[in-house]
């Protein structure tokens, strides 16, 4: 049995097993939240509710690449205090520049103020701020105790999101409840954590490493998201919520599968592993998004009525799409993590290009459901068939790390 098979088959007994059990709970949680909203707010409502919580996993691209800079360094006993500077650096200026951009988020979402948006921009810095922290836990390795702070961030967002709806049905209570939820989160992990003291003498900032850190991603990322966003611009109030609804489909199909790649990537980084980590990972998460696909075609009118309720309706015909393009996203995200495994700047000019044209698409054209929807399974099928010739071409990657490290260090032993 090829060793990736062997960890999948018994990353219960791991600590990847743990980080898994965590993220998968968060993602439960993010459903629950997700599905309480469609039920609790009306489509107008709902569909600002997603717009803005598709607008935070895009901004959470800023939060990632700070966790993947204060990883390394606090993994090759490099000071850590340049990175927490550069995050809570990055978390001000964030905050700053998307709480004034609130009024234009306003007008394009078609929200009753610009509040909610406010609100959005504050839950981004604070998660923007957290990742610092999680970084210094997960390069020591401790991921018992980062799946439990992602656990308890998930947590934390859910409930704040909960109880803002259960006080007042709408975008904007929900929307500043999971921004506190998010800056309570925020709180704990520092707690837990403990960062170096700010004034620490030893370095300055790592801006150029957490910028190099988040291209590919940031692409791959909106790329994912923007759907949401254009269907609530380009479409009525009622139609986006609609899409909105047949969104969580989409979430379902992409995120279930998600421990496959986390626990391919080290053999992908490996030549010596990395084609049967590829065909092995392709073959796992093909499988899932296929089954998932099929049972929503057959299940489709019963399922629109278990996760959104029976204000959804007309998107039951369309469910099968939005779960086959959240299994196509997920196919792509394992050929993505691949490439970036390697390091192929190829891809991110890929990712960039095919998002420009898919925007471009539905700004133009789309003025009904279908409109957005299929030319994001185009998109989305596009990416997929680039990663597969890419691996089967055999995809250049770069031998040297120079790139992780900034000018003047030296490489860890």
């Amino acid at each position: 049995m090829p060793p990736l098979a062997r960890r999948l088959l018994g990353a219960g007994r791991s600590s990847a097993g743990l980080l898994a059990l965590g993220t998968s709970v968060a993602n439960l949680l993010g459903y629950a939240l997700t599905v309480a909203g469609a039920r609790r707010l009306g489509p107008h409502e709902f569909g600002a509710f997603s717009a803005l919580l598709a607008l935070i996993i895009v901004g959470n691209v800023a939060a990632l690449a700070v966790q993947a800079t204060t990883a390394r360094a606090a993994a090759t006993d490099r000071p850590v205090a340049p990175a927490v500077r550069s995050g809570l650096a990055l978390a001000v200026v964030i905050g700053v520049a998307l709480t004034a951009l609130s009024p234009a988020a306003e007008s394009v979402l078609q929200l009753p103020s610009p509040v909610p948006a406010a609100a959005a921009a504050v839950a981004i810095a604070a998660l923007t701020a957290t990742a610092p922290s999680l970084g210094i836990i997960q390069g020591r390795e401790r991921f018992g105790l980062l799946a439990a702070m992602v656990t308890v961030q998930a947590a934390l967002r859910v409930g704040g999101g909960l109880v803002g709806m259960a006080l007042e049905p709408t975008a904007t209570s929900a929307l500043i409840g999971i921004a506190l939820g998010f800056a309570a989160a925020g709180v704990v992990a520092w707690l837990v954590a403990r960062p170096p003291a700010l004034l620490s003498p030893r370095g300055g900032f790592a801006v150029r490493a957490t910028l190099s850190s988040g291209a590919m991603l940031l692409g791959f990322v909106v790329l994912t998201n923007i759907d949401v966003i254009l269907a609530r611009h380009v479409l009525p109030p009622e139609v986006s919520g609609l899409y909105a609804a047949g969104s969580i489909f989409t979430k379902i199909a992409f995120w279930l599968p998600q421990f496959v790649p986390m626990l391919a990537f080290p053999a992908l980084a490996d030549p010596a592993r990395r084609r049967s980590a590829v065909t092995l990972g392709v073959a796992a998460v093909a499988a899932c998004g296929a089954a998932l696909t099929v049972l929503c075609w057959l299940l489709a009118n019963p399922a629109v009525e278990v996760v959104a309720g029976p204000s959804y309706d007309e998107v039951a015909p369309w469910v099968p799409g939005f779960a086959g393009l959240g299994a196509l996203y997920a196919l792509a995200h394992l050929l993505v993590y691949a490439h970036l495994a390697q390091r192929d700047r190829w891809t991110t000019g890929v990712l960039w290009l095919v998002l420009a044209g898919y925007v471009l698409v539905v700004e133009l054209w789309a003025a009904t459901l279908a409109e957005v929807l299929v030319p994001g399974l185009v998109a989305a099928g596009l990416i997929v068939l680039w990663g597969l010739a890419r691996e089967r071409l055999g995809a250049p990657g770069r031998d040297s790390h120079a790139d992780d490290y900034p000018a003047g260090t030296a490489h860890p032993s």
